[in-house]
Parts: structure tokens; C-alpha cells; sequence
């Protein structure tokens, strides 16, 4: 008979807090505890899927009961650590509340609670999920986490603590598990697949464990897939087209075209791609990613990197580097706001080549500066010299007024401060906090609309903390003051004293607000 497979997830799941991948803290947390015989009655694990939630509510499981004592290293051997591993014991009761929100279940469950263990230290409730239930089933599981029995333990897991009650989470220790990184879950992959005797390319194991985006779950049902797909090989090549990946390659010549401006080619590779049935946001991100090579390779060149990569290094700016990176980011989200896929790749694409600067721009400024382009014929003619004047804060919002701007692009100046000027090139500030107004849209109105009024200047725009007061400030802090002026007047008025004096009430402040002219 053939042996049973079993998913590697399962196979390579962890059994002792020493095999755990990752989650160092909240691992050494627990096995001082255990070490200890310090034990809280509830614990709650908070964290992403496939991060190791239930994996850990196990093992501590296991530690608590174990036949040789309590500790953080079970034997694994005694009967009651085999039965928790195989998922047979009578006294860990796993509940998955996605599936059980009922409160008559969840009563039953607990009216049990108050019954010894059938044979074990203790009776375990291993609730994943936990934040499914409902309101009348937290409230049942509330009233035993207020007066637990002694043999009773809680290890409640979730994926969204921000829908449990308040009065469920100050009655456990918390433990938030992190997303795992890149290296840990290579690592493992690297173990089990040597573990297996099976081949691998090192990219391919590296796009697997990229893709598992902080979930070793995730990656090892992808790692599962590919091993299927490749025949008990893990290729690159076989990834790319088990998952419509672009390929390397295709990646490098799109970036190629992007940095030499041909557009022609831009939109007859976009073609081709589409045709072949790639994934488009996939390649945009690919892109993303080849952005960040580059521009790791131009700040701390590695003789590791690929010929292809120095070579686009040295042909793309600073600026525009940061520039395009920005706008695949962008493009990626708007993607599915697109009429189709390769519209919205396409013109992510083009808008690069439209708004970008070119090799030749000086890249030492850090700043979001734009300068549009401009087709042949104004070219040809040398820009006039700026005629703006500005000093301060106040000379930028005199400005503003004559700028005659509107919607979003008026409220991003007014959230700006003026940090210099020295005849060509603005500086501002805006806050971190207001970053979602600079967009390339914005930017590029301001841009225009400065050029249009005082002639040739270039603009950065820096996120920080501004020095001083916005004109957004200024403009708020004049409608409070109005405001406060309104309802004290109101307050004071005979009038409104007497109704308040006959019917025994009191004016709501808050409700007073000023009415617009009509």
C-alpha cells in the first residue's frame, strides 16, 4: 500500500518551542513561565495567518501537561503528549469559532469547565479564531474567564484582536506573533527541502519565500504546489509559469524601454506580455522590486548584481528612480480601478516616460521635484527667467491667493510651509500626517500653475514636521475663534436664557454652529 502523503505544512510543523521558526520573544516569554510554573489562565495570540499561532497554543499545551511536569520542553514521548500531537486528546478541546458561533454550543462547552480533567493536568479550551463568536457567546466565555477554575486554561488565537471585547482582552496575556521574514522562511524551506533530497534553484526557493509575504504556511503550500509541478524539482522557470510570473528578463527589457523613453516599445512589450497571458500586476511589482535593486546598486554597488543591473544604474537618475517606484506603487493599487488590466499597466508605464527626467537631471537634492516635460516645439525656446519673490510663510500664502487654485490642489498648498527659495527651485515642507495629498497629479498642477505665473522654476516638496503655520492652520484657527465668538453671543442672548430658565434645560454648546448666508 502507498504510503500516505502528508502536506509539508503538517509534516515540518514544529513540536517543541525550540523548532519554532521565528516568534523569538514571545517563545522565551512562554518557556520562562512554563520554567517557572508561573502560569496566567488565559492567553491570547494575535497575529497574521500562518505565523504560528496555534502551532505555539499546542506545544504550550503539551507543556502543561506532560506526563514528566510541567516545563518548556515537553518529553514528546508520554502518552498524553503523543495524544496532543496526533489531536486525540479528551482534555484539549479545540473549538474553531469561525465555524461554532453559536452560544448554545459555547454554554455547553463551559458548563463542562467546571469538571476535573478526564486524565490530564489540565482541561485546555483552544479557541481559534476567537473573534468570530458572538456577542452572547463572549458573554458566556466571559463569565468563566472571570473565575476560572484552577485546572482550567484558555488559549485563545486570532487573526483581528480589534473585534474582541475589551473585557475579554484585559483578562489574558497578550502575545502578538510578527509576520516572519524573508530569511526565516527560506531557512526552512532550504531545511525541508534538503530534508526531502529534492533539487531546487536558490531564486526559485527565494521567489517562493517572497511570496509567502510573512505567512510559512503560506509558503510551504506554495512550496507543496511547486514540488508537484516540477516533478519533485523547484525551477524558476516552472515558478514563473505555475503562477503567470513575468520572467526576470522580461522585466529587465520593460525597464529598459521605461529609462530610454521609448514608448513604441513599451506598448508593443505590454502587448506581447498580455498575449502571453502574464500577470500584469505581478509585472508591475516585479518592476518594483528590480527599482529597489537598482537603486541599492547605485548607493552600495555589489559585484554580486547582474551586468543588466549596473548597467540601468548608470542610465537612470536618483530622482527618477524614486519617481517611477513611486508611481508603480501607485499603479499597482489603481490597477483593478482600470477598465482592464492592460490599460491600467500600460498607462502606469507611460506616465513614467511622461513625467520622468532623464539621466541628465541633477539628482542631489532628496526632494519630490517635477518638472514637466515639454514636446519639441517649446523646447526650442529658452524659458523666460522666474519673476516670483518670496521670503517667508507669508510672501507663500500672499501667493496662494493669486494662484487661484482649487479642490485638491488648493488644499495641498495650504498645508504647506515655505522653506526657501533661491530664484529657481521652491522648497516646501508638508506633514507626514497629510502625505496622502502629494500625489504626481498634484505635484505636477502646482508645478504648472507656478510656471504659467512666474516663469521657469523647479519645486521640491519635503514630508516633515513644518517649522511654523500652515495657512490650513491659520484659516481653522479663525473658524474656531468665529465660532466660540457665535456661541457665546448665542449663550447670552435674554431670549435664550428665559427657555432655558421655563423648560429647566441646558444649552448643547457643541450643537451651536454658524449658517451660512443664504
Amino acid at each position: 500500500m502507498a504510503e500516505h502523503y502528508q502536506v509539508l505544512a503538517r509534516k515540518y510543523r514544529p513540536h517543541t518551542f525550540d523548532e519554532m521558526v521565528g516568534q523569538v520573544h514571545t517563545v522565551q516569554t512562554l518557556k520562562n513561565a512554563l520554567d517557572a510554573n508561573s502560569l496566567h489562565h488565559g492567553f491570547l495570540f494575535t497575529g497574521t495567518r500562518g505565523v504560528g499561532k496555534t502551532t505555539i497554543a499546542r506545544i504550550f499545551a503539551k507543556s502543561i501537561n506532560c506526563e514528566q511536569g510541567v516545563s518548556s520542553k515537553p518529553c514528546g514521548k508520554c502518552p498524553t503528549c503523543q495524544e496532543i500531537d496526533q489531536g486525540r486528546s479528551v482534555d484539549l478541546i479545540e473549538l474553531d469559532a469561525a465555524s461554532n458561533t453559536q452560544v448554545d454550543k459555547m454554554r455547553d462547552l463551559l458548563e463542562n469547565a467546571q469538571y476535573m480533567p478526564t486524565k490530564n493536568r489540565y482541561k485546555i479550551y483552544l479557541i481559534d479564531e476567537v473573534h468570530m463568536l458572538s456577542q452572547s457567546s463572549f458573554n458566556a466565555l466571559l463569565k468563566t474567564l472571570e473565575e476560572p477554575p484552577e485546572h482550567i486554561k484558555f488559549l485563545l488565537a486570532t487573526t483581528d484582536p480589534q473585534k474582541l471585547p475589551v473585557t475579554v482582552l484585559s483578562r489574558c496575556l497578550q502575545f502578538t506573533l510578527q509576520k516572519l521574514t524573508h530569511d526565516e522562511i527560506l531557512s526552512q524551506m532550504e531545511f525541508i527541502m534538503k530534508n526531502e533530497g529534492l533539487e531546487y534553484e536558490p531564486e526559485a526557493l527565494s521567489q517562493i519565500a517572497d511570496l509567502g509575504n510573512g505567512s510559512m504556511r503560506d509558503a510551504l503550500s506554495l512550496l507543496d504546489q511547486s514540488i508537484s509541478y516540477g516533478n519533485g524539482k523547484i525551477l524558476n522557470e516552472d515558478i514563473k509559469a505555475m503562477l503567470g510570473l513575468v520572467r526576470s528578463e522580461d522585466v529587465i527589457s520593460l525597464a529598459k524601454h521605461v529609462i530610454a523613453r521609448d514608448a513604441q516599445s513599451v506598448l508593443t512589450f505590454s502587448k506581447e506580455l498580455a498575449h502571453r497571458g502574464e500577470n500584469l500586476e505581478h509585472a508591475l511589482k516585479d518592476l518594483c522590486a528590480l527599482f529597489h535593486q537598482i537603486m541599492v546598486e547605485k548607493l552600495q554597488p555589489n559585484d554580486q548584481n547582474s551586468a543588466d543591473i549596473k548597467s540601468l544604474s548608470k542610465k537612470i537618475s536618483d530622482y527618477d528612480l524614486q519617481l517611477f517606484y513611486q508611481m508603480a506603487i501607485n499603479g499597482s493599487k489603481d490597477m483593478s480601478l482600470a477598465p482592464s488590466e492592460q490599460i491600467g499597466f500600460e498607462m502606469t508605464l507611460l506616465r513614467m516616460i511622461t513625467f520622468g527626467q532623464g539621466s541628465d537631471t541633477p539628482t542631489e537634492k532628496k526632494t519630490a521635484q517635477i518638472t514637466p516635460k515639454t514636446d519639441n516645439k517649446s523646447s526650442q525656446t529658452t524659458p523666460k527667467a522666474s519673476s516670483l519673490k518670496i521670503e517667508n510663510q507669508q510672501d507663500w500664502q500672499t501667493i496662494y491667493q493669486s494662484l487661484g487654485c482649487t479642490g485638491a490642489v488648493s488644499t495641498l498648498i495650504k498645508n504647506t510651509v515655505f522653506k526657501a527659495f533661491d530664484g529657481n527651485h521652491l522648497s516646501l515642507s508638508l506633514d507626514e500626517k497629510m502625505a496622502n495629498l502629494l500625489t504626481d497629479q498634484t505635484q505636477i498642477a502646482i508645478q504648472g500653475t507656478l510656471e504659467k505665473q512666474f516663469g521657469k522654476i523647479t519645486l521640491g516638496i519635503d514630508l516633515e514636521q513644518p517649522k511654523t503655520q500652515t495657512l490650513a492652520d491659520k484659516e481653522a484657527q479663525q473658524r474656531a475663534e468665529k465660532l466660540a465668538k457665535i456661541q457665546q453671543t448665542y449663550l447670552k442672548d435674554e431670549g435664550v436664557k428665559k427657555l432655558q430658565k421655563i423648560f429647566n434645560a441646558k444649552v448643547d454648546i457643541k450643537s451651536i454652529k454658524e449658517v451660512d448666508d443664504v
